[in-house]
């Protein structure tokens, strides 16, 4: 911890192997470990009592995991609100409006002609209409009389058109998905109809507003452990519109959010507030954590007070994750320790 260099590299992480090391170097008083139990059975078995100090990005890290795990519970919490339902328009809102459009327009033009005095021979000949349709819509008063009102169809379709919406509304607009979806659900129906139904509705409907995807895990768990004076305005709104969507993540993120202040300020004192409060949660993930932090109570309360941490161990096994990969798994423990404790 003082030089920050390897002093020795064992074959491997069990309590003997690491008992047997501290007893041949009884000089040492502390033992900084990770939150794994064979350090921790290996200092009690070399020096029963011996301090030791569990590393803080270890608790952080944990930490993280089991926000995750609640996060990940939550998930359908995390989806942002869905877009206004699409109103589904009448089977056949197209073909009425084509055709009352085209029956208003020549409704128009016979009155026209019927006004400037020609008869109904010569405003048939002249239209190529038939001289009784020329009769009948030059004795209609206005053109909503001659539109025929089409009773409503239905087909197999028509129930399931507020899903073809509302998944067209989303962003998926291929038909042939769509009809899968449809048969797994047990609705018959054919392509060229849901086709037809979705050309529909992105002409009744114009753009389509598909929204936005949740945010993911990993950034929920970042925003929550993450410092606060370090993150972005945006950032802060995410994390408070996930917290105002799920009452659950938005107390883990306050007993988070607790615990990390107590370690990053080492006031390990308070820790037995945070077990009162911890206890009374209603998140199973953030008692599991803290019934986890009880099993090892004193290295982790030396942890959140004292200076020492063995973060300058991570550092080394970076460096030699990066020796082992450099013999492509074919050098044996003697060549590594040496090239270990020689390139430090």
């Amino acid at each position: 911890m003082d030089s920050h260099r390897p002093v020795d590299v064992l074959p491997d992480h069990t309590a003997e192997t690491s008992a047997n090391w501290l007893r041949r170097h009884p000089h040492i008083g502390t033992a900084c470990r990770d939150r794994g139990g064979a350090f921790a059975e290996g200092a009690e078995r070399s020096q029963p009592g011996i301090p030791q100090v569990a590393d803080r990005w270890h608790l952080l890290h944990n930490l993280a995991a089991v926000l995750g795990k609640a996060v990940t519970r939550h998930r359908s919490c995390n989806a942002n609100p869905e877009p206004d339902v699409i109103p589904v328009p009448a089977d056949t809102a197209g073909e009425e409006s084509a055709s009352a459009r085209k029956v208003r327009e020549r409704h128009h033009g016979i009155q026209i002609l019927f006004r400037q005095g020609l008869t109904n021979d010569a405003i048939s000949a002249q239209l190529g209409l038939d001289r009784k349709t020329v009769r009948r819509y030059a004795r209609a008063a206005t053109a909503e009389s001659l539109i025929r009102q089409r009773p409503n169809r239905t087909s197999a379709l028509t129930p399931r058109k507020p899903y073809l919406a509302r998944r067209w509304a989303e962003g998926c607009d291929n038909a042939q998905t769509l009809l899968d979806e449809l048969t797994a659900l047990g609705c018959l129906g054919g392509r060229r109809s849901i086709r037809w139904f979705l050309n529909t509705l992105a002409s009744h409907s114009g753009p389509r507003a598909v929204p936005p995807p949740p945010p993911a895990v990993a950034d929920v768990v970042r925003w929550i452990t993450g410092r606060p004076e370090h993150q972005s305005d945006q950032a802060r709104q995410d994390l408070k519109d996930v917290c105002g969507r799920c009452p659950e993540i938005a107390e883990a993120s306050r007993l988070a959010r607790g615990f990390a202040t107590i370690l990053r300020c080492r006031e390990g004192h308070r820790l037995g507030d945070w077990f009162a409060q911890a206890d009374e949660s209603q998140v199973k993930e953030i008692r599991t954590f803290a019934n986890g932090l009880r099993k090892d109570l004193a290295a982790v309360t030396a942890g959140l007070t004292l200076p020492l941490s063995s973060g300058a161990v991570e550092g080394s096994v970076t460096r030699i994750k990066l020796l082992k990969r450099q013999h492509y798994g074919r050098a044996g423990f003697d060549l590594l320790r040496r090239r270990i404790l020689l390139a430090h």
